[in-house]
């Protein structure tokens, strides 16, 4: 539909044009008249009073024209190879001003493409571009300087994207980028906003060739577009971890938090990481906190290590061990519960670190890390004055190799404890 409009209005401006110029009354109001009968969908009709158009007319300015509605007949009833051949014969006769020819070329290439004609829309478009390109240059030299005139511009930016297009769909992106930021820059010149697919494949483009840099900055115009697109704001962050700049990337992923745009787990999640990269793990606890009770995050294991790694980082041990037990409830074995252990053992907090011991060796450990935790639990229990407990945990620490010479040690002072108390 896109190419049927775009060659609608391209035939319009050359009919009014064509009133203007070169075509001859008689001529116009038939070409006119067949139009009509284009928007009725008198189709037989029309087929009929082009067929006795072009038998009439020599060939010309006219006869071109005649040839662009019949490939739009043909357009208009799904016949595109049809419709190929007939604007095709309309180019043929070189008889289009420039701005109509590339708007001519362009719908052919664009019917290639809709038939995954990659490289035959390249065939038809880019010699007509730029030889179109070298006439607007020619034209531009020419004026004089100080005129209020404006620049001559015969090429639709549509051209050079369509152009681009082809190239991108061959992954030829190195080819593609040029006649994108050609397409970009005309649409600007005339006072237009680039749309946003365009600026897509230009930022695609930068990135498979690895322009990181010009990446960010296609995305920074893509986010003055559309800043409700979370994607932009992730892809952004990301271009500038590949930069090695993650300053820039959590500046990118802030702007979009405090503006309420970042709404998926994995955006959170990425903003969180770089704030712990970045030694803000105070604020990144109070972020992942926040969505975990809401479950606007998943409750998993991964999350909650991701919390638990937050506030130690920040020194907020209590709140650590807490996401720690949290974690643990998705676990299969008592690893995490041993950790929180640990942490509560250095702040002397031994009955709560007692309790998480007890649990971390009832629910599994690795053979790393068992032989520990009943050593963590026997020096809490002594430090909580329970010797009966403090002896049985030392007891099974004493199986272990890893552990054993240091139980002894406290089995025998134990021992002197019975023997000399006080």
């Amino acid at each position: 539909m896109r190419f049927l409009i775009a060659l609608l209005l391209s035939t319009l401006t050359s009919l009014t044009w064509a009133a203007n110029n070169s075509l001859s009354p008689s001529t116009y109001e038939e070409l006119n008249a067949i139009q009509e009968q284009l928007a009725a969908q008198q189709y037989r009709e029309a087929e009929e009073a082009l067929q006795e158009l072009e038998d009439d007319l020599n060939p010309g300015f006219g006869l071109a024209l005649t040839y662009q509605l019949h490939g739009q007949l043909n357009l208009l009833q799904e016949k595109n190879k049809e419709a190929m051949l007939w604007y095709s014969k309309a180019l043929a006769l070189n008889v289009l001003a420039p701005a109509q020819e590339s708007a001519l070329s362009t719908t052919i290439a664009q019917l290639h493409l809709a038939a995954e004609n990659n490289n035959a829309a390249i065939a038809e478009l880019e010699p007509r571009l730029n030889n179109i390109l070298s006439l607007e240059k020619d034209k531009n030299s020419d004026k004089k300087r100080g005129t209020d005139d404006k620049p001559v511009d015969w090429i639709q930016p549509l051209s050079f994207i369509t152009l681009a297009s082809a190239y991108q769909l061959e992954k030829n992106y190195a080819a593609s980028v040029p006649w994108l930021i050609r397409g970009i820059e005309r649409a600007r010149s005339r006072g237009d906003q680039p749309k946003e697919n365009w600026l897509q494949m230009l930022m695609a483009g930068h990135y498979q060739q690895k322009s990181y840099a010009k990446t960010a900055a296609v995305l920074d115009d893509l986010l003055r577009i559309n800043p409700g697109k979370e994607d932009y704001w992730q892809q952004q962050a990301a271009v500038y971890q590949l930069l090695e700049q993650p300053a820039l990337a959590l500046r990118t992923l802030e702007l979009g938090y405090a503006a309420d745009y970042l709404k998926k787990p994995d955006s959170i999640l990425l903003l969180v990481q770089l704030l712990i990269s970045e030694n803000i793990p105070e604020r990144a606890g109070r972020i992942l906190q926040a969505h975990l009770q809401d479950q606007s995050v998943e409750l998993s294991e991964r999350n909650w290590r991701v919390l638990a790694a937050a506030w130690q980082q920040g020194r907020e041990r209590d709140k650590a061990v807490a996401a720690m037990r949290e974690a643990s409830t998705f676990m299969d074995d008592g690893s995490l519960l041993y950790r929180a252990a640990q942490m509560q053992q250095q702040n002397a907090q031994y009955q709560t670190a007692l309790t998480d011991a007890e649990a971390a060796l009832k629910k599994g450990l690795s053979e790393r890390d068992k032989p520990r935790a009943f050593m963590l639990a026997g020096s809490c229990a002594y430090e909580l004055n329970d010797y009966t407990t403090a002896r049985r945990y030392f007891q099974q620490a004493l199986t272990l190799a890893d552990v054993a010479a240091n139980a002894r040690v406290w089995l025998e002072y134990l021992d002197a404890l019975e023997q000399y108390p006080g």
